[in-house]
């Protein structure tokens, strides 16, 4: 079984997010009164995949009009002091208004994003993204109106068609780089431990979105991995779901054939999605 969790489970937030989230809206409260309409979390919390220290805190912020100048330094502010007091888990999410969570967009990206304590781009909100769609299907309502408000409509044949052109954007670029020699990607591939869980975890969890039309948590993905891929690639994500859980004992000997069964299976997955 997965660790994926349906809307009409009970949904527990772990305590340390509660008291992360508490600090978060005293703060708002203080520096940015009456703003805020309601906010969701997604990700591993939403879907019961919460890890302590590995995991992060997203989440959407839907505020009652568009911010200015002023209320984004202000958010800046909190981010940057709630990343002070909470390193870990880290706050990561958008802000934006009704208007940008129900509209087509038209590929202005007006809605700020923070991660890590820095507000780190402006973005728009896709509705065929599978964030968007964990938001709808598994979202955590913390405060204001249910999520069902919203105009909500998740298209999946557009949403496949932008996780292919992840696959082949980012995930594909990645691989590349970690092939290129000499690179800082090339040679950390063989050091990293947090690198081959990245790659190997993080396009599963693609592929499994990709056919199932669902999504998991990287766990959940690698699982599936070794109920569906060739046995050729199982030691491989056996290693991934091994760093990811903390175990010390790695199911390899040899560095570099880890490093190229990372590699292999990176881009037999790429190429199934292509397929799919």
């Amino acid at each position: 079984m997965t660790q994926t969790q349906t809307r009409n489970e009970p949904k527990r937030i772990p305590e340390e997010v509660k008291e992360v989230l508490n600090s978060y809206f005293e703060k708002i409260e203080k520096k940015l009164p009456d703003k805020l309409e309601s906010l969701y979390l997604f990700g591993s919390v939403s879907i019961g995949a919460y890890q302590e220290v590995l995991s992060d805190i997203d989440f959407y912020a839907v505020i009652k009009e568009k911010l200015t100048q002023s209320d984004v330094e202000k958010l800046k502010e909190i981010h940057h002091e709630m990343r002070k007091e909470y390193p870990k888990p880290s706050l990561d999410g958008m802000y934006l208004t009704r208007e940008d969570l129900e509209s087509e967009n038209n590929g202005n990206s007006s809605c700020p994003y923070f991660n890590e304590g820095k507000l780190q781009s402006y973005r728009t909100f896709h509705y065929n993204w599978i964030d968007a769609y964990q938001l709808q299907t598994y979202g955590i309502v913390v405060k204001g109106l249910p999520i069902e408000t919203y105009n909500l409509s998740v298209d999946w044949t557009k949403l496949k068609s932008n996780l292919v052109e992840n696959i082949n954007g980012y995930w594909l670029n990645w691989v590349k780089n970690c092939e290129r020699f000499p690179s800082l990607q090339y040679i950390a591939l063989y050091m990293s431990g947090s690198m081959i869980e990245w790659g190997v975890l993080g396009v599963t969890r693609l592929y499994y979105s990709s056919k199932e039309k669902d999504i998991t948590s990287k766990v959940g993905a690698g699982e599936y991995a070794l109920r569906t891929v060739p046995e050729e690639y199982h030691q491989i994500i056996r290693e991934a779901l091994r760093i990811r859980s903390g175990n010390k004992f790695s199911h390899y000997s040899s560095m570099r054939k880890r490093r190229n069964d990372a590699l292999n299976y990176m881009k037999y997955i790429i190429k199934e999605c292509n397929d799919l």
